[in-house]
Order: structure tokens, then C-alpha cells, then sequence
């Protein structure tokens, strides 16, 4: 079992004059060679974030699973999009389409009709196609660099419509209207790409969005209107009441958690939801390994076989790194890589949630979408 490092020990290490020198004798070898070191120091690096579990032998590790089924998820304009397209006219669009720059047009010619009302609100906004603002409440605000998440391109602007579909329309898939909620939360909302083109089209609603990104959420709490923004501690609780939303959705947050802070966060948001209301967060599956573990992730294949054994025995792995990248600068003993099974999340989550709705892969074939109720 490897000793717990301390904060700045490894950069402490490898500052030393010994560190320097090993350094200095890595730029000296073969690049295949240099390659194969460094993974193997990033995966040692990785072992200090990660819970210490028994090691599986490599006869228990899942080598080569067949590919899964796989399933498209084309894009297609949901619920709020529908919403807001209703306000555009003809003359916007014709506004629209001749101030196409080349790439723009080309784009919007290969995409198909159920797929044009999104990139129609993303190229008016872009595009300032007069009067689209004050009928739809959409803003051409963008964060400045550094701040959020959201890039300075047409496909970004006005607000993540894809997302706000996906918080829209998994509400209405188990019987449930968003425009009737009283009081919903966007939890890790960043710059507020999604929140704010939820306001828009559902203003009467009362929207929250809170993220541990004080930057960020500066920004967006000045910038961004009728949305009611805060910043949030990386531990519970949260600075509001209990039972106060009707509708939380965290997007992208439960991938990164470690196991036992997305528990310590599940129960948070059972504190804060009502009995009745719901939370929708999305998660890492069998899907997103395939994908982190092809060319789209790139992810070394002693990891993948890892992951994928502890899944089946464990339902849940935390992976040392953020992102696909696996980067150790933003990733802590908390957040990382984290993946889970339907079957951990029912284990560990009711009764007290009930799982009314579960679709794997269904968030760019990648995350799973997970829809619970709140029962107890």
C-alpha cells in the first residue's frame, strides 16, 4: 500500500536536485522509451488520488469485452428549443442566412430539418439578427477568456440548446412539465450556458444555478438576467433551504466525483429537493469507457481493462485525473474520472429516490441519463 502524499509532495520531489536529474536523463532517451516512463509516471500519480482497493490480478481484469450495442443520438431540436424557434420569423431567417459566413453555411446545409432549429438560434444570436433578442430573451453575452466553459464560436452562441432540450425533455419523459416547476436548480452550472437558455424559454420559472467557480459565477450573476446565481462549496450543504427545488439537474458533475462524494452529494440533494420533485445528473457508464478507451479518449488499455473489471465487480471507479486527458492539476482526491452502474446507483440511492428513468449513452453517445424521483 502506497503512504498518502501530501499536497505539493510530488512537485517537491521532482524539484529536488534528484528529480532534476531524472528529468535530465528522460530527455536523453528514445521518444518510445520517454513515452513508456512518463505513462507510468502519470499512472503512479494517479494512485495517490484514488481509494486504496485490492489489487486485481491479471487474469481478472477485463482484457477485451466485445463492443457494446452501440445506438445514435442524432440531434434533434427538443422541447425548449421548440420554445424559442416559435419567435423567430421568416425575415430573421432570411437575415440569418445572408450573414452566413462560408463555414456557417456549409454547416447549415449538410445538417438535416430536425436539426436546424438549434443551429438557427445559435447563427441569430451569433449573427445579431435584429429583434431576436427581445423576442426571445436570448443574449449575445459571452464569458471573457478564461472564465467558464463556453468557446467564442456561431455553434455557442446564445446558450447550450442541446442541454436545455435534455433537461426539458427528460422531465416530460416521466410525466412531468418544466414550465409548471416553481423552483429549479442547475447544480455546477459554470458560465450558465444551459441555465440561461432554460430562462429564456421558460422565464416564469424560478431558476437558480450555483457553481464552486467564484470567477465564473461573478460573471454570469452580472451578465446573465433572471436567473438567481450563487457560489457553491466543493462540500455540502448548499446555502439554501431544505426542500426548496422542484427540479435539480446537474450535467457533467457525478462523472467526476469519487465514490464517496457523490454519495455525500446524493445526499444533498435529497435534502434539498422535495418529496415529489426530482434530479436528473448525468454519469459515466460502459458507453463513455468505450469511448474514453478509443480514439476519441486514447485512454492506455491496462486502464481501460481496470475500469471496466471494477464496473462489474464494484459499480462504481474513480479514476485519479480530470477529464479525458487525465489531467493531475485539476483533479483532487474528489474529482477526477468516475463511472457508475444504474445498479450502484439504485443500491445505493433508494428508497429513498426511486429511478424513473435511465437511458445509457444517451448524452452525445457518451454520458448516461439518469432521472430520479425523490420518494422519502
Amino acid at each position: 500500500m502506497l503512504p498518502a502524499m501530501s499536497s505539493g509532495t510530488y512537485e517537491r520531489l521532482t524539484s529536488s536536485a534528484a528529480g532534476m536529474a531524472f528529468k535530465k536523463l528522460l530527455r536523453q532517451l528514445t521518444p518510445d522509451v520517454t513515452t513508456r516512463l512518463q505513462r507510468t509516471i502519470r499512472a503512479a500519480r494517479r494512485t495517490w488520488l484514488e481509494p486504496v482497493t485490492p489489487i486485481l490480478s491479471y487474469e481478472q481484469l477485463l482484457w477485451h469485452p466485445p463492443p457494446r450495442r452501440h445506438r445514435e443520438w442524432p440531434l434533434v431540436a427538443g422541447t425548449a428549443t421548440q420554445k424559442l424557434v416559435a419567435h423567430l420569423t421568416d425575415e430573421d431567417l432570411a437575415v440569418m442566412l445572408s450573414r452566413l459566413n462560408a463555414e456557417d453555411a456549409a454547416y447549415w446545409e449538410r445538417v438535416d430539418d430536425a436539426a436546424q432549429p438549434v443551429l438557427a438560434l445559435h447563427y441569430c444570436v451569433h449573427y445579431q439578427v435584429p429583434g431576436v433578442f427581445e423576442r426571445t430573451g436570448l443574449s449575445s453575452a459571452q464569458p471573457p477568456a478564461g472564465v467558464g466553459v463556453t468557446p467564442h464560436v456561431s455553434l455557442a452562441a446564445g446558450g447550450a440548446f442541446y442541454y436545455a432540450d435534455v433537461v426539458a425533455d427528460a422531465l416530460a419523459a416521466v410525466g412531468e412539465d418544466i414550465a409548471q416547476k416553481i423552483r429549479v436548480l442547475d447544480f455546477g452550472c459554470s458560465d450558465g450556458r444551459v441555465v440561461r437558455a432554460l430562462a429564456a424559454a421558460y422565464p416564469n420559472v424560478g431558476w437558480d444555478a450555483c457553481d464552486p467557480d467564484q470567477a465564473t459565477v461573478i460573471w454570469a450573476a452580472a451578465t446573465l438576467h433572471g436567473i438567481r446565481f450563487f457560489t457553491s462549496s466543493i462540500e455540502p450543504p448548499l446555502p439554501v433551504p431544505g426542500g426548496r427545488y422542484d427540479y435539480v439537474y446537474a450535467i457533467g458533475i457525478w462523472t467526476q466525483y469519487s465514490e464517496p462524494a457523490a454519495l455525500r452529494w446524493l445526499g444533498e440533494m435529497r435534502r434539498i429537493v422535495r418529496i415529489g420533485g426530482h434530479l436528473l445528473l448525468t454519469a459515466h457508464g460502459y458507453r463513455s469507457l468505450e469511448m474514453h478507451a478509443g480514439g476519441w479518449g486514447g485512454w492506455p488499455p491496462e486502464l481501460v481493462a481496470d475500469t471496466a473489471a471494477r464496473l462489474y465487480a464494484d459499480g462504481y471507479k474513480f479514476v485519479g485525473g480530470y477529464g479525458k486527458q487525465l489531467s493531475l492539476q485539476l483533479a483532487t482526491r474528489d474529482w477526477g474520472e468516475a463511472f457508475f452502474t444504474p445498479e450502484w446507483l439504485c443500491d445505493h440511492a433508494c428508497p429513498e429516490w426511486a429511478l424513473v428513468e435511465y437511458t445509457p449513452g444517451y448524452i452525445e453517445n457518451n454520458h448516461d441519463l439518469y432521472v430520479l424521483e425523490r420518494r422519502a
